[in-house]
């Protein structure tokens, strides 16, 4: 639940950023959608794989992901054609993440299984859903600052998957060729900092872009970003159970409380 809640927060800040007021239709249907699609990646291999379909936790979580589709049908109607077409793109690409591209194929693989691509196509979900959802609507919107945004969302998505990565080193597959397991631990760390490092420098860009710049969301990205860095660097393979899945992935959430408390402190 905290990945759904996660991906809420960043786009709540892309609301922010853009001055567009809050879809809380479009808000809940990817906080359902996201939810779906993270007990639908998690557990649905995991379950064939191991032959565990019907366990009391299983059929909790079958349950909570039947509901949480069901519920994302009845908003549908709710959402304009432009953000369908994007939910549709999202949708295709969160599926064959995890089904076979090719029923033929004997070796049965998925863009999750696909040499090098798994954390691009995760980088490029998040960014699609977070960024260009909220505002497809808005064609003034798309503009040169709407693409720097952009590309900074997959850079942080891009960067906060690699202590995941590093964490299974000793259980994903040799040709799985993630980031650690292509340039090493510690390449794969530089790498990350020098890509937040470039995160930053594009908020600077949107400064001599923007006749007005928010100078405290540029300060709080520096502090995430910061943060990341330090958590990153940190990043072990035999890192604690919930140093990823806990605190990497709740960043978002902090990221957006920050923006909250310093937007209700602002002087009047």
């Amino acid at each position: 639940m905290h990945v759904s809640l996660a991906v809420v927060c960043i786009q709540v800040l892309t609301f922010f950023k853009f001055d567009i007021t809050l879809n809380y239709s479009l808000l809940l249907f990817t906080f359902l959608s996201t939810l779906v699609a993270y007990n639908f990646i998690k557990y649905f291999e995991l379950s064939l794989a191991k032959g565990i379909l019907y366990s009391k936790s299983l059929k909790l979580i079958y349950s909570i992901t039947i509901v949480s589709f069901i519920s994302c049908l009845f908003i549908i109607p709710m959402l304009s054609n432009l953000e369908l077409i994007t939910i549709f793109i999202i949708s295709s690409l969160t599926v064959l993440y995890i089904l076979p591209i090719n029923s033929l194929n004997k070796q049965k693989k998925n863009l999750r299984n696909t040499e090098g691509i798994k954390i691009f196509i995760v980088a490029a979900t998040w960014s699609l859903l977070t960024v260009l959802l909220p505002i497809i609507d808005f064609f003034d919107k798309i503009d040169v600052i709407g693409v720097i945004y952009f590309i900074q969302i997959f850079i942080y998505v891009f960067v906060a998957i690699i202590p995941f990565d590093i964490r299974d080193l000793n259980l994903d597959i040799k040709n799985l060729n993630t980031v650690p397991q292509n340039i090493g631990i510690q390449r794969a760390k530089n790498l990350g900092i020098i890509l937040l490092f470039v995160f930053i420098i594009l908020d600077f860009v949107q400064i001599i872009l923007l006749e007005h710049v928010n100078l405290t969301s540029v300060l709080i990205n520096i502090i995430i970003c910061i943060i990341l860095s330090i958590l990153l660097f940190n990043s072990r393979k035999n890192q604690t159970k919930y140093y990823a899945s806990f605190w990497v992935e709740s960043l978002p959430i902090f990221w957006l409380l920050l923006n909250l408390i310093l937007y209700y402190l602002r002087p009047f």
